[in-house]
């Protein structure tokens, strides 16, 4: 599918979507839960869904009601071969609950996902006792027998998605573990992960991201209404868009939130973007852009928000954690790279370093998503720094987070 943004349309206020991050692991808590969790704002991404589809194999009853879920959660697995789409977190997510429920179980994943590295599990499952199988062909894990409480280690630089799994699946085990991490990059995700585990009474003792002490024969349950958060990671594109145009009103972001990707508002005051927090919301306003220094190593994900806002810019501006970009959707630094240099946009990647060459300016075109949802998004608002506009490519892609996308425009 395609989608051509002319650039021209005045959006002066947008809903965001609720967080998927937030949302996977609500579904899945609720899931286990040894009781009924009504969930309200869950979304209908992409992601979200095949998320639902899991907890319903796994045996959960999931009933829909307007804009709630209704989720009874299993006692014993009823299936065994679980699919979790496009999800690299549904991915890391179940692989790991599943470590600890009972049968031998297969969990696969298609699309982009068949490319993201997995190898992880191979060097944490085996100290939980649980041999597997992978075929990166086919994009599935074989798991074999049911993991045992210990004190494991393992690498959180490639992603912290592994570390989310694991922390939710082990106070499931009889006995009690621990787990040590090294190098353990997005903790904020970590923060989320303990803060949807929390609001299902279920602890862990978190000493500096570094280990976590794991209290073993745990329950999920709720006794209230869960409501997920609205999402940041959608939001900071719109950010952008107030910035570079003529503002925007952004309802219902929490402004105490704990997910990562509030970071953002430190991007736009590097940029000297004005806004302000009122009763409707997050106001931001259209500013003068000025060039900027940022890390994202902790928010990868603000990377294509962050490259408009840059082009949108007089100078050059210099944003690090280029290297957690490899294994998304895409490889989002050579896309960004290659996609925006269409529009007359110089960009530098140099090892964890991308270099944006703004000039206030961008060429009308055409930009190719290759299938990630964030590098679509940001070609509608680059359009809004063209005097042509820009069509986007592939823009089904924005259905694994923000399927409500298109509709603003």
């Amino acid at each position: 599918m395609e989608e051509f943004i002319s650039g021209k349309k005045m959006i002066s206020v947008v809903n965001i979507p609720p967080s998927k991050s937030y949302a996977q692991r609500a579904i899945l808590a609720a899931a286990l839960s040894e009781n009924t969790t009504t969930m309200q704002s869950v979304g209908r991404s992409a992601d979200v869904i095949a998320l639902i589809e899991v907890a319903k194999k796994l045996g959960a009853t999931v009933e829909s009601n307007q804009n709630e879920l209704i989720i009874t959660g299993f006692t014993h697995p009823v299936e065994h071969s679980l699919k979790v789409g496009e999800s690299g977190l549904g991915m890391r997510l179940v692989t790991a609950i599943s470590a600890v429920l009972d049968g031998d179980f297969t969990i696969s994943g298609e699309g982009s996902l068949k490319n993201r590295p997995m190898d992880e599990f191979a060097k944490i499952l085996p100290q939980l006792g649980v041999t597997y199988e992978q075929n990166k062909a086919n994009g599935h894990f074989k798991l074999f027998g049911n993991a045992h409480p210990a004190k494991i280690e393992m690498d959180g630089g490639l992603s912290s998605q592994y570390l989310s799994g694991f922390l939710m699946a082990l106070p499931l085990l009889k006995g009690d573990s621990h787990i040590f991490v090294h190098n353990l990059k997005s903790k904020p995700y970590i923060d989320i992960t303990l803060d949807v585990m929390k609001a299902f009474n279920v602890t862990v003792e978190n000493k500096h991201f570094s280990h976590f002490s794991i209290i073993g024969n745990q329950s999920y349950k709720i006794d209230q209404v869960y409501k997920v958060e609205v999402d940041y990671s959608s939001a900071s594109i719109w950010m952008v868009y107030g910035a570079i145009h003529k503002g925007i009103l952004i309802q219902g972001l929490n402004p105490e939130s704990v997910q990562g990707d509030k970071k953002m508002l430190d991007a736009l005051k590097a940029a000297e973007v004005n806004f302000s927090w009122t009763a409707d919301g997050l106001q931001i306003q259209a500013s003068e852009i000025c060039s900027f220094e940022f890390d994202a190593t902790e928010c990868p994900d603000l990377f294509p928000a962050l490259v408009v806002l840059a082009a949108a810019a007089k100078g050059i501006s210099e944003i690090t954690g280029a290297n957690r970009l490899l294994h998304k959707e895409s490889n989002r630094a050579k896309v960004l790279q290659g996609e925006f240099k269409k529009l007359g946009l110089e960009i530098e990647v140099l090892d964890d370093s991308m270099k944006i060459h703004g000039t206030g300016q961008l060429n009308g075109g055409t930009v190719r998503s290759h299938n990630d949802h964030r590098i679509a998004m940001a070609g509608a608002v680059a359009a809004y720094l063209t005097n042509l506009g820009i069509t986007i490519e592939e823009s089904e892609s924005v259905e694994k987070s923000y399927p409500e996308f298109w509709l603003n425009f």
